[in-house]
């Protein structure tokens, strides 16, 4: 078979645009990894709740706050506090690690893609020699050519 017709040609061209473009996604992608910035797992929110005390302002629904951190560490969701100041620095490095994820994640899908193309690359330029079995003088097979 082979890229032999000018529509192989012009759509092996196209494919190798997209890998090319594809590679380079996974270099810009790559660069958020390479950061020595901390980050935090989870997400922040704010968690409201009552103490138990009965006397407490929260027994008449003024409920308690705190802004808290969430992740998930082995199945179980675990809570922990923000102390009074850290907000802004914590807030900051769960959103650098949920930007290291969604970067990841696209990662995973570029290579999907890209194998997807490096498939239909490899399934046009492969040659099929059945068929092709009969010997010509000199030993080479049909089909072969150098």
């Amino acid at each position: 078979m082979g890229i032999q017709t000018k529509g192989d040609r012009q759509k092996f061209s196209r494919l190798r645009q997209s890998l090319v473009r594809l590679a380079g996604e996974v270099g810009e992608l790559i660069e958020s990894f390479l950061s020595h910035q901390p980050v935090v797992k989870g997400s922040v929110y704010e968690l409201k709740r009552k103490c138990g005390k009965p006397g407490c302002k929260c027994a008449q629904g003024e409920l308690h706050a705190r802004m808290v951190v969430s992740a998930s560490e082995k199945g179980r969701t675990i809570l922990q506090v923000i102390p009074h100041g850290f907000l802004v620095e914590v807030e900051r490095k769960v959103r650098r690690y949920q930007e290291l994820r969604r970067a990841r994640a696209k990662l995973v899908e570029i290579h999907r893609q890209m194998l997807r193309v490096m498939d239909e690359m490899e399934g046009m330029r492969r040659e099929d020699l059945s068929g092709k079995g009969k010997r010509r003088s000199g030993g080479h097979e049909a089909g072969w050519s150098l």
